[in-house]
C-alpha cells in the first residue's frame, strides 16, 4: 500500500472498565496507538453492506496492519 493516500491521523482506542467510588463501572476509552489512515464517506450499496446488527457505519477508514486490533477497538481521527 502506498503512503501517499493515508493523510490522516487515526487513533486506535481500546475501552477500559473502573468501579467508582458508588459501586458502579465507568468506561473510558485510551488510545493505544497513533496511525496514519484514509478515511471516505461510504454511499449507497457500500453504505447498506456496512450496516451491522447494533452499528452504524458512515465511513471507511484505511490503515496498515496494526497486530493486536480487535473488534472491539475503536478508530478516531485526530484533529479536522
Amino acid at each position: 500500500m502506498r503512503i501517499g493516500p493515508l493523510s490522516r491521523r487515526i487513533a486506535i482506542q481500546r475501552a477500559t472498565e473502573a468501579r467508582d467510588a458508588a459501586g458502579g463501572v465507568t468506561r473510558t476509552w485510551a488510545t493505544i496507538a497513533t496511525v496514519w489512515g484514509k478515511v471516505e464517506p461510504l454511499r449507497g450499496r457500500e453504505l447498506i453492506e456496512a450496516q451491522g446488527v447494533k452499528s452504524e457505519a458512515t465511513h471507511k477508514i484505511t490503515i496498515r496492519w496494526y497486530d493486536g486490533l480487535t473488534a472491539k477497538d475503536r478508530l478516531v481521527v485526530v484533529g479536522g
